[in-house]
């Protein structure tokens, strides 16, 4: 892959990560292998695209919140930032367009397994071929996205838990209202959600 086609890659990324995911929430209600109900609330910000593309920059004065602009106005060059060295950044391009989306093309979530000993990330969600990882902010102790990942999620963590409904809000909204991904095959009248979350109105 040569730096253009990866800024072509970013150019287009940018503008979706924003409008989907920028300053919002998701919230992924899923089921384990015992129909136990779990839920994860992950939070997005303008800083977390740049560890997603896995570029390394090579200007100190661009910051990450500096280096999402850039690319959303299509103002990067190849002269700011460099691959890295272990194919990493060849990878995330592959599958960084597929995550854009309202509810990341998520089907599927868990504990990472430590599989990869360069790796760290604490959740993965995901599919059968690209997959986020979140970290706990250690600030506010929210998690938030780390990394990007190519491959098939169930090799990635210790058990793939099912995400039988996702749900988006403003940051600033207390709770959730609008549903961007629902399973297929879910018996919903037997889901029973955690005090947190009862309020939500599950899909029929």
């Amino acid at each position: 892959m040569t730096k253009k086609e990866a800024l072509s890659i970013v150019f287009s990324c940018a503008p979706l990560y924003k409008e989907n995911l920028v300053d919002r929430s998701l919230l992924f209600i899923t089921t384990d292998k015992h129909k136990n109900v779990h839920c994860l609330e992950v939070t997005f910000d303008i800083g977390n695209f740049l560890h997603m593309t896995g570029f390394k920059l090579r200007k100190p004065g661009i910051n990450a919140r500096h280096f999402f602009n850039l690319c959303y106005d299509k103002r990067l060059t190849e002269a700011d930032f460099e691959f890295s060295a272990d194919g990493t950044t060849e990878m995330k391009m592959r599958v960084l367009p597929s995550l854009m989306k309202k509810n990341l093309s998520a089907k599927m979530l868990g504990d990472y397994n430590m599989s990869q000993p360069k790796l760290y990330t604490d959740k993965i969600a995901g599919s059968l071929s690209a997959c986020m990882g979140f970290v706990r902010d250690s600030g506010e102790g929210r998690f938030v996205p780390n990394t990007v990942l190519e491959g098939d999620i169930r090799t990635k963590v210790k058990a793939a838990d099912r995400i039988i409904a996702t749900y988006r809000k403003n940051r600033g909204e207390k709770q959730y209202s609008e549903v961007v991904f629902t399973a297929k095959k879910v018996e919903w009248e037997k889901i029973v959600l955690p005090d947190e979350y009862c309020y939500l109105v599950l899909p029929e």
